[in-house]
């Protein structure tokens, strides 16, 4: 009895969505972008929405730094996971201008090797756009946002180093028909560069409305390091005194190993991470691929899934692959017309 209980909510539930009035004109038929979840999140629209993010990230089996050498190894091992939840959102003040709170969350990282498992809260990052040009006649929309991102998180999960960074960006929407094509292109700039590194991203969405409820998408994101940081001086320091072997063992399993990590990698972090290492720039771009789908519930809320995998080589970055799991709210109201 049970099971047909839950069969014939399944097929009632199932009924209900694919007869329900999901279409609509304009932008709101539009989807928001998956992956790049700091940069990207909210589009080139200004919305109030409430965007809940789950991550499941996979940690590279090794990584290439600066000591595999003189430890006998080609790359150093690690492998393992982290899991991550956020909570995201933007208020609109009108159709053009809109405040955006873009980073934040708690992370469990949980490596294999090397590095011990830590818990702890990211950096917060939030700022402003508006849309320069505006056009719901020709479904195109051009924004400029700057975000501010403070150095509040827990250095156990790489975050809280520096005095923080500002990023200003581009960001685009065009549909033609049942396509959206949109991106975003910007700047991450230290205000430590000392402790993070300059960077520049770029990220690409497209995506089809296959149906109201279903809209397949595939993006594409790529970040290079400008100009590298010089966070190794703890380290250096301490294989000076100790020695390299003794140095690493009295940094893993402390607070210390997000500067080991900054300090001998070649590379910079991902996108929730900048490490700051004076050996960053030494593999400087990181490029990934996203495929995934959103499905639209009701018009004020979708749901959507995406898997993330890398286009450059999995050894030069802390992330191998990811999987996302988010949920869009949006509040069909700004506070202009809140206060007519």
């Amino acid at each position: 009895m049970k099971k047909c209980n839950v069969i014939m909510t399944i097929v009632v539930g199932c009924l209900w969505l694919l007869s329900s009035d999901l279409s609509w004109a304009g932008f709101d038929r539009y989807i928001m972008p998956m992956s790049n979840p700091v940069y990207t999140t909210g589009g080139a629209l200004n919305k109030t929405f409430v965007r809940p993010v789950f991550i499941y990230q996979h940690l590279p089996s090794k990584i290439d730094t600066v000591v595999d050498k003189a430890l006998g190894l080609k790359d150093l091992p690690l492998d393992g996971h982290v899991r991550g939840f956020a909570l995201q959102a933007g208020v609109a003040i009108n159709e053009r201008f809109s405040i955006v709170a873009v980073k934040d969350g708690y992370v469990n990282c949980r490596p294999d090797n090397i590095l011990g498992d830590h818990d702890g809260w990211v950096d917060l990052a939030a700022g402003l756009q508006y849309s320069f040009y505006y056009s719901p006649e020709t479904d195109t929309s051009v924004a400029g946002r700057l975000i501010f991102e403070l150095p509040t998180g827990s250095d156990q999960v790489f975050q809280g180093n520096g005095k923080g960074n500002m990023a200003p960006s581009i960001h685009f929407l065009k549909g033609i028909d049942k396509i959206e094509l949109a991106g975003a292109l910007g700047f991450v700039i230290p205000f430590d560069s000392s402790e993070e590194n300059y960077l520049f991203f770029d990220s690409w969405h497209a995506s089809y409305e296959v149906f109201p409820w279903f809209h397949p998408l595939i993006e594409i994101n790529h970040f290079y390091t400008i100009k590298a940081g010089n966070r190794s001086k703890y380290i250096r320091k301490l294989v000076r005194d100790e020695g390299l072997g003794d140095a690493i063992a009295k940094t893993l399993g402390t607070s210390k190993e997000d500067d080991l990590v900054a300090s001998i990698a070649t590379f910079n972090g991902c996108d929730l991470i900048n490490l700051g290492g004076k050996y960053s720039s030494e593999h400087r771009n990181l490029a990934t691929m996203a495929v995934g789908a959103r499905f639209p519930i009701t018009k004020w809320l979708s749901i959507g899934y995406a898997y993330e995998f890398h286009l450059t080589s999995k050894e030069n970055a802390l992330i191998s692959d990811r999987h996302y799991i988010d949920a869009v709210i949006t509040i069909p109201f700004c506070l202009e017309k809140l206060f007519r």
